[in-house]
């Protein structure tokens, strides 16, 4: 064991020296001298050592590619506003707004119009999806 991993500190007690091992750090000991409990000054070995429990925070942030590709393929800028980027809602709202005023006059359409309507726009959907994909797999 190196020099930097030992280091003691002194009974809040007895005044006696405490040794210790970093891995003790904020941990309870006893005083081997009066038999005290001490805790053992973080502080002791320099600044704490950052500890991770669980996921670390890109973890737990890291979005779906699969996931914007669905939603910007489904509800063009809604992978963009998943992704983060804030102007993905300048692309979905006038969709919704476009979807609504043609469900609004739907009942004037023929089936074979809204068919060919969608046709129209799968090579979009398509290519939103993959920008959406492509922007979150990259972490753009």
């Amino acid at each position: 064991m190196n020099q930097e991993d030992q280091s003691a500190f002194r009974c809040w007690k007895c005044g006696n020296e405490i040794h210790v091992v970093r891995a003790q750090a904020g941990a309870k000991v006893e005083c081997p001298y009066c038999q005290s409990p001490a805790t053992v000054p973080e502080q002791l070995f320099g600044p704490p050592v950052a500890r991770t429990i669980g996921p670390t925070s890109s973890t737990v942030q890291q979005k779906s590619p699969a996931t914007a590709a669905v939603l910007n393929f489904l509800f063009w800028g809604a992978g963009y506003v998943y992704a983060g980027r804030a102007w993905g809602w300048a692309v979905l709202i006038p969709y919704i707004l476009l979807t609504l005023i043609g469900l609004a006059s739907g009942s004037q359409c023929s089936t074979a119009d809204v068919l060919i309507a969608t046709l129209l726009t799968l090579p979009i959907d398509f290519a939103l999806g993959w920008h959406a994909y492509q922007i979150v797999k990259e972490g753009h």
